[in-house]
């Protein structure tokens, strides 16, 4: 007890601006690298985050303290063979899951830690931090890249991927006391904490909704109007060489 770290403090704030700066300069070294190099980046991402939640798996099981909240199944947990998946068989699907759920969820997990009660040289505490950054900046560097460019009109790939996980793990968060995805309860210290003193329980998990489309909202449409700008250039290009 005593020995965690204070949310938004000295601390916090060093990591998150130190991830902040560690990935504009790893977009600018992934924008001006070519295609076989790309690659090698995104393999070490993808094999770098496996291997830090496969030491996690191990350690809690062999020291005795493992229980079903530690299985891979919040969002960022499955972020994890997103990416694994997408560096080896990118599609539309994986992409915009990464844009549009893993992202976000990293950016809101390193934004309202829930790991700040442990020592910072613990190392559920250091994995817990750059497994989020990775998660975070991997989207960014494709971002930089142009190997991704997000769609209004693909979303839907990652609402019907909600409408597919969320149920199962609302019954095993039921199940097992555990609270996979936040549906089961508000993490404290995050804005769901204030939309359940706002709607209650379970009442803020209307409120989740909103805010969920909201920020999807905020992140596809400067891509949509880019696009719209984009498309009546080129209109008026076309008409004026056919006049």
């Amino acid at each position: 007890e005593g020995m965690g770290w204070e949310h938004f403090g000295f601390i916090h704030i060093i990591y998150l601006t130190a991830f902040t700066l560690a990935t504009l300069v790893l977009a600018i070294v992934y924008r001006k690298s070519k295609n076989q190099r790309r690659r090698r980046i995104r393999c070490f991402y993808a094999w770098t985050i496996v291997m830090l939640e496969v030491v996690k798996q191990f350690l809690c099981l062999f020291t005795g303290v493992y229980e079903p909240g530690l299985i891979p199944l919040h969002l960022c947990g499955m972020g994890i063979f997103i990416i694994l998946v997408h560096t080896y068989h990118s599609n539309r699907w994986t992409s915009d899951l990464l844009y549009a759920l893993v992202m976000p969820g990293a950016i809101a997990a390193l934004l309202f830690s829930d790991w700040t009660s442990y020592p910072l040289a613990n190392f559920y505490c250091q994995q817990s931090f750059f497994i989020h950054f990775f998660e975070f900046s991997y989207p960014v560097l494709l971002l930089a890249g142009g190997d991704l460019r997000p769609r209004l009109r693909e979303l839907w790939h990652s609402a019907v991927y909600c409408l597919i996980v969320v149920p199962p793990v609302f019954v095993f968060n039921k199940v097992f006391g555990t609270n996979f995805f936040f549906i089961n309860g508000a993490a404290p210290g995050s804005p769901l904490s204030f939309l359940a003193n706002l709607l209650g329980d379970p009442g803020y998990l209307v409120g989740f909704a909103v805010m969920v489309i909201l920020v999807w909202l905020v992140m596809y449409l400067p891509w949509t109007i880019a696009d719209a700008i984009s498309k009546r250039r080129e209109l008026r290009l076309t008409t004026s060489t056919e006049t």
